[in-house]
């Protein structure tokens, strides 16, 4: 199967099959503080979204979407106007809609010449937080040739960390500096990662509506550097023990201007150090021990059984 870069430009190269797949993403540091400026430290994952095009007969965009469960949804779009012709969830139909608008706007000749078959693949739960949306828009993006921070900034909005994870090869330090992304890839000791864990806690956020709350609270340019550097100093350990440190501080701090109770409250017998990730209160969370093994067997019995060691879900 041809795979080319885009699906832009002369008619002919738009009538080509196109195909790719978009990393999910985990962010370890700075969640929320990224939108005021500070750095983050964010993980590509092995797991993401497949997304594959197929030139059809007709005026109509066919779209199945597949999740490990089974069929997700199905519907269908008029290809010039987008005009919504079918589909087995109206939400997301139209979340697709606009999605798919609003790269027009850069290409707006994307899917519009003719029909057109769409499948994507999902290799994780969508209640999981690693970015079901925000692999799509990627994975659309890069098939239509069009930059995908000012697509996100319309429609789901956030910092676009998830973006930068998409196509990337290995752990990441990601910013905003005067609107524009900073991304810088980086490296994590072994003798630090060896001592991850991510938990699925059970719960989904609406990452939106998180965001929306915390627009309103104060913060001091201090208090933002201070996240940023932990994120530095956090990449630059060389052990569990320094990075666990670090861990604690940020869960620490982040709980103080969230107003939130500390992960360490909820398990308190935990042999290590927990953090929070991404929206608190829902998806994943970290653990950092000196014996994976065992906190993995703690967690199953606590009834958390999705675990991840880091190592087999994090690209390096």
């Amino acid at each position: 199967m041809e795979n080319p870069a885009i699906l832009a430009g002369n008619t002919a190269a738009m009538r080509r099959e196109f195909q790719c797949k978009a990393n999910g993403k985990f962010m370890l540091t700075g969640e929320y503080m990224v939108l005021r400026g500070a750095e983050t430290l964010a993980l590509p994952l092995k797991l993401g979204q497949q997304l594959l095009i197929v030139p059809n007969e007709g005026e109509a965009i066919y779209w199945e979407s597949f999740e490990p469960a089974g069929k997700w949804f199905v519907t269908a779009l008029r290809n010039q106007s987008l005009a919504v012709l079918a589909g087995t969830d109206e939400s997301k139909s139209n979340r697709l809609r606009e999605i798919l608008l609003h790269i027009r706007k850069q290409n707006p000749g994307f899917l519009a010449d003719g029909g057109y078959w769409v499948r994507t693949d999902l290799d994780f739960n969508p209640q999981f937080g690693m970015g079901s949306s925000s692999t799509l828009l990627a994975a659309l993006c890069k098939a239509a040739g069009v930059n995908p921070y000012p697509v996100l900034r319309e429609t789901f909005g956030g910092s676009g960390y998830d973006l930068a994870c998409a196509f990337a090869s290995g752990p990441l330090v990601f910013a905003i500096q005067n609107d524009s992304p900073l991304v810088r890839p980086v490296a994590l000791s072994v003798h630090v990662t060896q001592h991850i864990l991510f938990v699925y806690s059970g719960n989904k956020m609406v990452s939106a509506g998180e965001v929306r709350k915390f627009s309103g609270i104060q913060i001091a340019d201090s208090e933002v550097q201070r996240f940023t550097e932990i994120t530095r100093e956090a990449v630059l350990c060389q052990n569990y023990t320094d990075f666990a440190r670090l861990m604690r501080e940020h869960e620490d701090r982040l709980a103080l201007i969230l107003e939130r109770p500390v992960l360490q409250q909820i398990f308190p017998d935990f042999k290590g150090t927990l953090k929070s990730m991404g929206a608190w209160g829902g998806d994943f969370f970290m653990a950092v021990c000196e014996d994976t093994d065992e906190a993995k067997s703690y967690f199953e019995k606590k009834g958390f059984p999705t675990v991840f060691r880091y190592d087999e879900i994090v690209l390096a």
